[in-house]
């Protein structure tokens, strides 16, 4: 069992809260054992708010709405934000984008399932998010008839979702379209609709195919209520299912579906919380956690946390912050609110929008972001955070100050000096960056600090002010 100690807590901070809090710290560091600190983070409350529309809002700034209550639950505004984490973390997963969804009220719901239910079970949530209409429009399964199949979310279903690619072969996916058939929506409403197989013209078509199929070794489609065959190929996957004979992944042929499935989440998870390198280890305890709990989320995600790997110092220092956490980060030292500073319409090209999936997979991790676009979209953030921190400075009755996560430094402070010819800052160039870390609540290394203040010292009372600037650009806040 890894050791409760103070890089430990802030480690598990830093990628299950965003942000290592100092109350939260502390909170932690006072109980018995770090296996104690992981269930603390794991306390979620059971009914997180939902953002609430404005009548009069259009489509898209309901859309910002959401986004910015989103990165404001993240940043400041939850107790346990863990919950937020794995909301993200199934957004990224079970994918759908505002744009081809098309309303935002359709992407809150599907968003608030995963915060409500982020921490439940794998197939409850699978179910549920297969028939919101978020995802029957962006998968196309509101268009998938028994006499015009669409394969869409069947085949991403088993491939991105649940099983992996290559764990089934066609005719698993040919079983489960037929199941899923049925399903659609009000264009008009965006309401939930459900469509058997009796139409009631002979000019409709038939809806749902409710012949019985054989799907990864299991029959489905027998009898019982038409409407739940496609929640028939979940339990299958996640339950009796046998990889078939001929499924591209040799290795896995005559396995049980759901010691596959439980694989594949368990290095998705990993990825996204640790770092690029899942030990075969970790992955089989973390399997064998969420096979014996029926695939309930809390203890699999305990397994994870409370493995002495998660806390080695190659982990430590192996995952880049995506942009989302990245501006999480930012917001929470700046003390500043989503929709104060408006970050969203930068953060397409940094390569993550909350909303905005570049496609099926999701987004990547890690290194992807990494590179010239995506750190000068950062820059560029920085200098509007920045701004947002400035925005009090330029007061011409000498009351300006500089706004912070824990206070203000003000104006006066730091261009306050002695009379010629002596003409000494009050203020040392260390002072100014060691005050401005601890009012940001951002942890530098040593070198990152000096270099700092070295620019500091080169310069004026402009590179004073601008440490904000580079602190906010350092490598430390770019890492989780």
């Amino acid at each position: 069992m890894p050791e409760l100690n103070e890089s430990n807590v802030r480690h598990l901070l830093r990628r299950t809260e965003f942000v290592d809090r100092q109350d939260r710290v502390d909170e932690l560091l006072a109980l018995a054992s770090l296996e104690a600190a992981v269930d603390n983070v794991l306390a979620v409350p059971a009914n997180p708010p939902s953002v609430v529309f404005r009548a009069e809002d259009s489509n898209w700034l309901r859309g910002e709405d959401l986004k910015h209550f989103w990165l404001n639950r993240m940043a400041h505004d939850s107790a346990r934000p863990l919950q937020e984490k794995m909301s993200l973390f199934w957004h990224g997963h079970f994918v759908s984008e505002f744009g081809k969804v098309g309303t935002a009220e359709l992407m809150r719901e599907q968003i608030d399932l995963f915060r409500t239910d982020g921490l439940t079970d794998i197939a409850s949530i699978a179910r549920s998010m297969s028939l919101q209409v978020a995802m029957l429009r962006y998968l196309d399964n509101n268009r998938n008839e028994a006499e015009s199949p669409n394969q869409n979310f069947a085949r991403e279903l088993m491939e991105l979702f649940l099983l992996g690619v290559g764990n089934y072969n066609e005719g698993d996916v040919e079983a489960a379209t037929a199941a899923w058939t049925g399903h659609s929506d009000n264009w008009q409403t965006g309401e939930y609709v459900w469509r058997d197989g009796r139409p009631k013209h002979p000019w409709e078509p038939i809806y749902h195919d409710s012949s019985i199929k054989h799907f990864l070794g299991a029959t489905i489609n027998v009898g019982g209520n038409p409407e739940e065959h496609g929640f028939e190929t979940i339990d299958v996957i996640l339950g009796r299912g046998i990889v078939p004979a001929d499924a591209d992944v040799v290795g896995n042929r005559g396995r049980r579906t759901r010691d596959v499935a439980a694989e594949f989440l368990s290095r998705k998870l990993w990825v996204d919380f640790a770092d690029e390198h899942p030990p075969d280890a970790v992955i089989t305890a973390m399997r064998t956690a969420l096979v014996a709990g029926d695939f309930d989320v809390v203890p699999w995600v305990r397994t994870m946390l409370t493995r002495d790997e998660f806390y080695a110092d190659s982990v430590k220092a192996g995952l880049v912050r995506s942009p989302i956490d990245w501006v999480v980060s930012v917001l929470y030292a700046i003390g500043a609110r989503s929709d104060d500073v408006t970050p969203t319409w930068l953060m397409t090209n940094m390569g993550q929008e909350p909303l905005r999936p570049p496609n099926v997979s999701g987004w990547k991790t890690n290194g992807y972001y990494v590179n010239a676009s995506a750190m000068e979209a950062r820059a560029r953030a920085c200098q509007s955070f920045n701004w947002r921190a400035s925005r009090e400075y330029w007061r011409t009755d000498g009351t300006g100050y500089l706004e912070m996560r824990n206070g203000r430094l003000t104006q006066a402070a730091l261009i306050d000096r002695s009379p010629w010819p002596d003409y000494i800052p009050s203020m040392t160039d260390a002072e100014v960056v060691d005050t401005m870390l601890e009012l940001l609540a951002v942890r530098l290394t040593p070198g990152t600090r000096q270099r700092i203040v070295d620019h500091v010292a080169a310069g004026s009372v402009w590179e004073r002010r601008n440490a904000l600037l580079l602190i906010l650009l350092a490598p430390e806040l770019h890492t989780a």
